[in-house]
This record gives C-alpha cells, sequence and structure tokens, in this order.
C-alpha cells in the first residue's frame, strides 16, 4: 500500500488560469478530483487538468480552452456532441456551449456534469438538455 505524500486538496478553490472558478475539492481519487460545493455539485475532474497547486489548485488553461473538443456523453452512454466553448457567470464556470451531432449549439449546464476526463459524462439524458431549451 502506497503512502499518501503531501498535504490534502481537500478545501482548496479550483481555477483555471484566468481565475474562473470551476468548484471546491471535496474528495480526491487516483486520477481525479472530486469537486463539489462549486455551481455543478459534485463533479469529478481529471488532474491531467491540473497544473499547480499552491493555496488553490490552477488548472493548466482558461476553460474556454482545455475543455474544448472534448466529446460529451449523456448518462446512456449515447454521444452528445462536442465543447465548443464555456460559459462563466461572475468569474465561475456555469456551462458548456456543446455542437450536436446535427450542428446545433446547445447549454450544457456544469450541474449536469458528472465527469470531466478524457470526455464530458454527464448526468443526464442528452434529450433532458433540449427539454431546457
Amino acid at each position: 500500500m502506497a503512502a499518501r505524500r503531501g498535504r490534502s486538496l481537500v478545501g482548496m478553490a479550483v481555477v483555471d488560469r484566468d481565475g474562473v472558478e470551476v468548484g471546491y475539492v471535496s474528495g480526491e481519487e487516483a486520477n481525479a478530483l472530486v469537486l463539489g460545493e462549486g455551481s455543478g455539485g459534485r463533479m469529478r475532474l481529471g488532474r491531467r487538468f491540473v497544473s499547480a497547486v499552491v493555496d488553490r489548485v490552477t488548472l493548466r488553461g482558461p476553460a474556454s480552452e482545455i475543455f474544448v473538443g472534448l466529446n460529451v456523453i449523456d448518462s446512456d452512454g449515447e454521444f452528445v456532441g462536442i465543447v465548443r466553448d464555456t460559459n462563466e457567470a461572475d468569474d465561475v464556470l456555469d456551462s458548456f456551449i456543446v455542437e450536436d451531432e446535427s450542428g446545433e449549439m446547445v447549454n450544457v449546464l456544469l450541474e449536469d456534469v458528472r465527469a470531466i476526463d478524457e470526455w464530458v459524462e454527464l448526468s443526464v439524458a442528452g434529450d433532458s438538455l433540449y427539454e431546457k431549451g
């Protein structure tokens, strides 16, 4: 069993390089941070996005750049689309703008995101994204 190195990240703010808040660390896993208390509720964020940890966890770039191009998968495992941009409100990451297969832009709230790593995994079915419109 490997010993834990370094201090806990629990309670630290997670921000992108421009200072836009993504959430707060509520737990740690080997390859992901579990975020809670932010606009997104509870979400797993792959550690590959982290560039530095000092008094807060800083991501390796602006959210509007590092998440662009990721595939989005709904709770049923179905392809929804590709992240094209982000929306921030008061320096807090609020949602992703996703281009679906028909070229329509869909706003996906951070609260509907379960995990972000190799792709964005939603906690809702893709159809529900269009009902919020």
